[in-house]
């Protein structure tokens, strides 16, 4: 096993946006803590859907999916959290953006997948 090397600082990205008076802001995507992220996730039970044999069919409810997350990792220019309220009037692609962002910070994302694709499409040429 190779040696695990971590810092206990949190990730963060910068994310620069344009409101709309046209003046552009720099925000601030934060990796969760361990709590916040478990808080997160356990929230999503309510939303999922189940077959008749108890396995998962998906999400039951969408809205302020997205927002859930941000508002407890994206921080403004004074470092302040952005509401809910105010994430809710964003455009939606920008947060489906800052959402996936959010959830690879977090560890909330599985790229095994993705890892094979590209050792198979590594073997294909």
């Amino acid at each position: 096993m190779k040696e695990l090397t971590f810092q206990l600082n949190l990730k963060e990205v910068s994310v620069n946006i344009t409101d709309k008076q046209g003046e552009e802001k720099t925000y601030t995507l934060r990796e969760l803590t361990s709590q916040q992220r478990a808080k997160f996730l356990n929230g999503l039970g309510s939303r999922v859907k189940y077959t008749k044999s108890g396995k998962t069919k998906g999400l039951n409810n969408h809205e302020g999916l997205q927002e859930s997350l941000l508002e407890k990792c994206l921080y403004d220019e004074d470092g302040q959290l952005i509401k809910k309220d105010a994430l809710k009037e964003w455009p939606a692609g920008m947060l489906s953006e800052l959402f996936e962002a959010a959830q690879e910070l977090s560890g909330m994302v599985d790229n095994k997948e993705d890892d094979e694709d590209e050792e198979e499409e590594e073997k294909n040429g």
